[in-house]
């Protein structure tokens, strides 16, 4: 596809905006990204010493699109050249494209070379790297610490593929944005996500030669020993999978998953694990039961396959709701998971805000548990979308107090100056409010409601509605998983809330992107990765709960 031929679809998308965005299809994932202004910094922190000059020039692109974009205005824009722009942006495009394809083929040449030259089991024969390729020159052998570096080097190629495609998405969305074609259902960036699945840096190469390196490497003999880091993921989120796979540098493993004719879930782990320190990825949302089971015998065909430790990653905790016995002849069900995940063999656990912390105390003093505050990944987001020093933090009912507080704060922390509120119900009976007062004062204010989950948003958009009858400026929302099962969505859409923010715990569903677009996800992917980074270096986990460390990873 040529520039020219890119610059008349925009031609054609400017023309036709008549098409309404909200149901247009293929444009699911597409409508979600976020964070574009951070992304040139967050691109520049992946960059490894000497690939400098090798990734997408995204500041160079993003500065084309000022140019020639014009100026924001509260009418729209205003001085927008879309021939010069089209002019400059798309062959300036292309270019940078061509240019990642081509460093991935000169690496993949290079690591092709040094994998088949290598010889574990007998003497070395002589290898000559060719010259230019990679960051070697010639060398006459291959030797154990010359494969070992590829190995890993390869790992961080896994990290530029993710992060080249990242760019791409987000500048195309960034021209959409200038060019007015945002919710209009002809995103141009649409079609240039699809065509990204067909580039060569994305092609399968990558995974055929991680394929070559693992079938070639020695086994470890255990002196000096630190084990193999390996990932695996279950079918619940494979997004945050692959993006945790892209930050950590490690690819994730084959896993076979799927169910018997009769509904049971079938799993094998399709290479070696022994003696390495497994992490299983895999959050217990809907469906609930399929996605817990796949997790507990993913830990289970660890444990028998001799992992060296076997830690399970779960964003989203299934059945922590049912934290306590409310009447006579009810399970705590959420000690029970607890139970068998330990009785699987697990060797620690690491979450995403629990529903209540003292679940934490469900498994034993022998199964440490991490539980990380994802609402601190919130703060510098809203602190760009809200009145910084006219802002109210509010708690939708008497429970969820703490939580907003340990919000406040972090607000705080981050050079904001916000108050706090708690809407406080008086029920005349189950289901039933009666009168609803609000301790605090919101008059004016930007007000942001802190809760945990939403689950139907019955309760988020009641809030919501009243915050407004008192006098609030703007309602926003946070909570870190997002179930948004029937009919949140609609509740959502026709309610008084500007946005609903919450955390990629949980992939958000097409149905419920499709009926509003009101809900934005922010990716806790960066924080998962400094937890596991830590846990699997024997490091401590305490600077992921300081607020003004955590609030920098925002992707």
């Amino acid at each position: 596809k040529t520039c020219c031929g890119w610059g008349a679809r925009a031609v054609s998308a400017m023309d036709d905006t008549t098409g309404s965005g909200k149901d247009a299809p293929g444009r699911v994932s597409y409508a979600r990204a976020e964070g574009l202004d951070k992304f040139a910094k967050e691109l520049q922190s992946y960059v490894q010493p000497g690939w400098e000059e090798d990734y997408i020039d995204y500041s160079k692109l993003k500065l084309i699109l000022k140019e020639h974009g014009g100026e924001k205005t509260d009418d729209g824009r205003v001085g927008l050249d879309k021939e010069k722009l089209d002019a400059a942006f798309f062959p300036a495009l292309e270019k940078e494209l061509e240019k990642v394809n081509g460093v991935f083929v000169k690496k993949c040449d290079y690591f092709e070379s040094v994998v088949q030259g290598y010889h574990p089991l007998g003497p070395q024969e002589t290898h000559e790297v060719p010259e230019g390729q990679g960051q070697r020159g010639a060398g006459p052998v291959v030797t154990n610490e010359e494969f070992w570096t590829g190995f890993k080097d390869l790992g961080k190629m896994t990290t530029y593929v993710w992060i080249n495609r990242q760019g791409f998405f987000k500048i195309m969305k960034k021209y959409d944005k200038v060019c007015g074609l945002l919710g209009t259902g002809r995103e141009l960036g649409q079609e240039f996500e699809r065509r990204l699945d067909h580039e060569v840096f994305t092609s399968a190469r990558l995974e055929t030669l991680i394929e070559l390196y693992k079938n070639k490497k020695p086994q470890n003999t255990g002196d000096g020993f630190t084990p193999e880091m390996k990932l695996i993921a279950g079918t619940a989120n494979p997004e945050l999978a692959q993006e945790l796979s892209a930050r950590l540098g490690v690819p994730l493993m084959p896993v076979k998953i799927g169910n018997f004719n009769d509904g049971e879930v079938a799993v094998q782990i399709m290479e070696n694990v022994r003696n390495a320190e497994v992490y299983i990825i895999q959050p217990t949302c809907t469906p609930v039961n399929d996605n817990l089971m796949q997790l507990l015998l993913l830990i289970s065909a660890c444990r028998r396959a001799s992992a060296s430790r076997v830690v399970a990653v779960v964003p989203y905790y299934g059945y922590a709701r049912q934290d306590r016995k409310e009447r006579s002849r009810v399970p705590i069900s959420a000690a029970d998971v607890a139970r068998l995940m330990e009785a699987m063999g697990v060797d620690r656990v690491c979450c995403v805000d629990l529903h209540c912390g003292q679940i934490q105390g469900f498994f034993s003093p022998r199964t440490p548990v991490d539980n990380l505050w994802a609402s601190t990944i919130a703060l510098q987001y809203f602190k760009s979308r809200v009145d910084t020093d006219n802002v109210v933090v509010v708690s939708p009912d008497a429970g969820g107090v703490a939580r907003a507080k340990l919000f406040k704060d972090g607000l705080d922390a981050v050079g904001m100056k916000p108050a706090l509120a708690v809407i406080i119900k008086q029920r005349v009976k189950a289901g039933e409010v009666g009168q609803t007062d609000l301790v605090g004062s919101v008059d004016g204010c930007d007000a942001i409601i802190v809760d945990d989950m939403i689950d139907t948003a019955g309760t988020l958009c009641a809030a919501a509605n009243e915050l407004k009858s008192f006098g609030a400026k703007r309602v926003f929302a946070f909570a870190t998983h997002g179930l948004f099962n029937n009919p949140a969505a609609e509740r959502i859409e026709a309610s008084a809330l500007e946005e609903v923010v919450t955390a990629n715990t949980i992939p958000l569903r097409d149905e419920v992107i499709q009926k509003t677009l009101k809900i934005r996800q922010l990716s806790v992917g960066k924080l998962l990765a400094e937890a596991i980074l830590s846990i699997h270096t024997g490091k401590s986990v305490s600077k992921l709960f300081d607020v003004k460390e955590t609030s920098k990873l925002v992707f």
